[in-house]
């Protein structure tokens, strides 16, 4: 990609219906900030660039960051993380799966609170592509693990546990086991302070007394709210 390339997608971008304030690009070509940025609305549906998102997600693959400054690392890792979705949605799940591993060791290898990413969903990322390339037990494994890990740590809101225990009800559902996935998402739900006009929907949703667990599944996700509406602890 070259800097008219790049300025034309800035364009682009720009005038969509998105709409994003210019200063997010101002760096220009040259600032893997920048390039990233313009990666993220041009993989969004409505723009539809996924090959030039893909190369410029790539162009920051070796990219320092300064490691005194959580927002500088939190860049990073939020572009490693959607690379890897966009790769493991083409199912070029060994790409995904690198990608995603260094986003965790990024995000690992820190006591940040990041604003945005959460280190659960990383790896929560991790086993859904380890599941889809046939490695279920080890990604059961490592899930397990985890949650051993931090169980017992003294916080309210915890995402390791509410993204493995997600994790744990989705092998459930799988299995056909209805009522074990839903003891799953009611520990996952725990981490998670349910705002009142949620409940109704929650309670409909694990009242269903019929045996396809996934369908279930899907209904409880779409009356919980979006885990980056909450305050985590870890």
């Amino acid at each position: 990609m070259t800097t008219e390339d790049f300025d034309a997608l800035v364009d682009l971008v720009l005038t969509s219906k998105r709409q994003p304030p210019s200063v997010l690009f101002s760096g220009g070509f040259g600032d893997w900030h920048a390039r990233a940025r313009l990666g993220h609305f041009l993989a969004m549906q409505e723009i539809g660039k996924t090959e030039e998102a893909l190369a410029l997600f790539h162009s920051v693959l070796d990219q320092e960051v300064d490691e005194g400054n959580s927002e500088d690392i939190e860049e990073k890792i939020f572009a490693l993380q959607r690379l890897s979705e966009i790769e493991h949605a083409a199912k070029e799940n060994d790409a995904a799966l690198e990608h995603i591993n260094l986003a965790i060791e990024l995000a690992e290898g820190t006591d940040y609170l990041y604003k945005f990413i959460l280190r659960g969903e990383l790896w929560a990322a991790r086993w859904n592509i380890l599941h889809d390339m046939g490695r279920a037990a080890d990604a059961e494994a490592e899930c397990d693990e985890r949650i051993a890990a931090y169980e017992n740590i003294p916080v309210k809101h915890n995402s390791y546990l509410y993204y493995g225990y997600r994790f744990k009800a989705q092998l459930a559902a799988e299995r056909g086991v209805v009522l074990v996935a839903k003891d799953y998402m009611h520990m996952a739900l725990h981490e998670m302070d349910i705002p009142a006009k949620y409940e109704e929907a929650l309670e409909e949703a694990f009242s269903a007394t019929h045996e396809n667990a996934s369908w279930i599944l899907n209904e409880i996700d779409r009356a919980t709210p979006r885990p980056e509406l909450f305050s985590w602890d870890i």
